[in-house]
């Protein structure tokens, strides 16, 4: 009896997951730009233009998905004014994200990602990026899913960075935010160098995805990933040694770029 039960038990687990293998996700992400222009500022910058960032900015996305393909886009930011200068006089400093959208064919191995370097839109057209992931074991529930951790480190402007994700093993995608995904459900959280910055589901809904909702990126010149981080650095050569102020970022695979916006 006990046998028949667990049989019955994981039929029913299955066929629960396969209902929910395409929909639409709602992502919010928080991004602490003070706290994370303070932890990569070069020596020497002056701390009254960090009092003048914003303490953070929230972006929405949309992730449509079916079982195989998926679609991520950005919906609306929005900008904490708060912090500055007492009075609200003087010079002020605002920062914003490059948010490419990104496309993953799943049964193809294939990613297309829009990417802006300097003002020039590149097309990064190549494999699904893998990477190592070790899962923790911890858990907990993201919306009420319940979800596992995993962790790999990776480098971002020269610093190692620790990203986290929650995976939800109930929803069987291996995608989930940005460019993340390879893990055995989708990722409903990411959390970035223990919070400096945060990407989490704010609604779930499992349906068709419309028509039209999930298409390959076409906008700037085609390249590989090898081909856009290889003219990435060169241009990052090019303003380090020109002594240009680094103020702008290209956008690309793996995480948008940064550009700062002085105004009074």
């Amino acid at each position: 009896m006990r046998n028949l039960f667990m049989l019955c038990f994981g039929l029913l687990s299955l066929a629960l997951s396969a209902q929910n293998n395409e929909g639409t996700i709602v992502y919010k992400q928080t991004v602490f730009m003070r706290r994370e222009v303070q932890a990569n500022a070069p020596a020497g910058m002056d701390q009254n233009m960090i009092r003048n960032i914003p303490e953070s900015s929230v972006t929405e996305f949309q992730l449509n998905f079916t079982p195989t393909t998926s679609f991520y886009k950005e919906l609306a930011s929005k900008v904490d004014e708060e912090g500055g200068q007492p009075g609200g006089g003087g010079m002020r400093m605002m920062m914003r994200r490059f948010n490419p959208p990104v496309y993953r064919d799943l049964a193809n191995n294939r990613q297309v990602e829009e990417a802006d370097l300097f003002g020039k839109p590149f097309l990064v057209d190549d494999v699904l990026p893998t990477r190592a992931w070790k899962v923790t074991g911890q858990q907990k529930k993201v919306l009420d899913y319940p979800c596992i951790s995993a962790t790999f480190t990776d480098s971002l402007m020269g610093r190692a960075r620790v990203v986290t994700a929650w995976f939800a093993p109930t929803i069987p995608v291996a995608i989930g935010p940005q460019s993340y995904g390879g893990l055995p459900g989708m990722i409903l959280e990411v959390e970035f160098d223990g919070g400096r910055s945060i990407v989490t589901a704010s609604e779930v809904k499992f349906q068709k995805p419309a028509e039209g909702s999930i298409k390959v990126p076409e906008k700037g010149k085609k390249v590989s990933r090898a081909e856009y981080q290889k003219i990435q650095a060169e241009k990052m050569k090019e303003m380090r040694e020109s002594g240009m102020f680094q103020g702008r970022q290209g956008g690309g695979p793996g995480g948008p770029g940064t550009q700062i916006i002085i105004r009074n």
